[in-house]
């Protein structure tokens, strides 16, 4: 595995790890239902994401454009359906639900996407065209 196809697996791992920990500190600090929100909100933004990358990273282009192009597209509208879904089945079923703690869990998910970029270096080699 190259290091370019490293950071998406690591990332999906860190971003279980944020929501575990957000959850478990959610549920001693405030309540159990804080923290099982927040979990499910974790969950609501990794699953999409792994979806995405499986899209990518599975996908069998090899060097044609327009092929991954497609395949961007497809995983880009998957991870915006399948984020709406999770949101809904939650919100639907769920009860009793924090809802604060579902987006903060979300948003703490999301934000280690950003995070692994700037602390990879990942938007130096984007900005430069670098390549590993």
């Amino acid at each position: 595995m190259t290091d370019d196809t490293r950071v998406v697996p690591l990332t999906l791992l860190v971003q279980a790890a944020v929501t575990v920990v957000l959850g478990l500190l959610l549920g001693l600090w405030v309540d159990v239902v804080a923290g099982t929100s927040a979990l499910l909100g974790g969950v609501t933004a990794i699953v999409p994401n792994a979806f995405l990358a499986a899209r990518l990273l599975g996908s069998r282009c090899g060097n044609d454009a327009n092929a991954l192009l497609q395949s961007a597209r497809v995983g880009v509208l998957g991870k915006l359906v399948l984020t709406m879904l999770l949101f809904g089945v939650i919100f639907a079923t769920v009860r009793p639900i924090s809802g604060p703690a579902v987006f903060a869990g979300f948003i703490a998910a999301q934000v280690v996407i950003p995070a692994a970029l700037l602390i990879g270096g990942g938007t130096e080699k984007l900005e430069t065209g670098e390549k590993s």
